[in-house]
């Protein structure tokens, strides 16, 4: 039986480490072999809402039905947007591999993930955005009632067989956003130590190159192909980074 052995690792935009950052992140134990991520909308915070509550909620309810014994994220997420209660949206993006050895992933918004394989990359999501910089997220207003147009059936789904030795990096966008997908595959190549390890160092690399002001990332160049105004600026993009990594064994 193939099983998920992973560990975490999350670094606050500083300007919002004293009280967390908005990221949230959840790894389980091999036995459940679940890794998710979801990013909190720091709009929220001017309303009084702390922007990584709803982001908590979200992860800890659906892992409830998986630990139940779905074993669809897309159907994980649809039975707890339901029962939130926290004010707030985020994105989120929920991984789970099944007895049979198929990786399953439920995607709403810019975080992500990838599968390397022998050294290369062997699959990675894309971007669900509306336009640039305008990622689908799911949301509970103030009333109560669902923020937004965008619902757990607008997720975009991934099903692939993996094998012992396969990575998964699952991330928000703070690293895909900071960090070339070509960087990470050579990360992964040359150090392969514990998980625990590999993400702590890619969210330190990340971090790097947020702060740096000279550089040429991802981030900046989508939006250059977006004919976004601000396109030809160079620099790191400052944000929460939260970076998991998964050994397939």
């Amino acid at each position: 039986m193939l099983q998920l052995f992973s560990a975490g690792f999350n670094i606050p935009n500083p300007r919002k480490a004293h009280r967390g950052g908005e990221d949230s992140y959840l790894v389980s134990s091999p036995t459940n072999s679940t890794i998710a991520v979801a990013d909190g909308v720091g709009g929220w915070e001017s309303k009084g809402v702390n922007p990584r509550a709803f982001a908590d909620e979200i992860l800890s309810k659906t892992y409830d039905f998986i630990k139940s014994g779905e074993t669809d994220p897309k159907t994980a997420i649809s039975a707890s947007f339901p029962l939130l209660s926290k004010f707030g949206s985020s994105t989120i993006c929920v991984g789970k591999l099944d007895s049979n050895g198929v990786f399953r992933v439920a995607n709403i918004g810019d975080s992500g993930f990838m599968v390397i394989r022998n050294g290369e990359i062997l699959i990675q999501s894309t971007e669900h955005q509306h336009s640039f910089n305008f990622p689908y997220q799911l949301g509970i207003g103030i009333d109560g009632e669902p923020h937004g147009t965008d619902r757990p059936e607008d997720a975009e789904e991934y099903a692939m067989s993996l094998q012992a030795g396969d990575y998964i990096i699952m991330g928000t966008d703070g690293l895909f956003d900071n960090l070339w997908s070509q960087d990470i595959v050579e990360y992964i190549n040359e150090e392969r130590p514990h998980p625990k390890s590999l993400a702590k160092g890619l969210a330190d690399m990340a971090y790097e190159e947020s702060q740096k002001k000279d550089n040429s990332v991802p981030f900046f160049h989508r939006a250059k192909m977006a004919k976004q105004p601000f396109g030809d600026y160079q620099g790191g993009k400052e944000d929460d980074i939260s970076v998991i990594v998964s050994y397939v064994d």
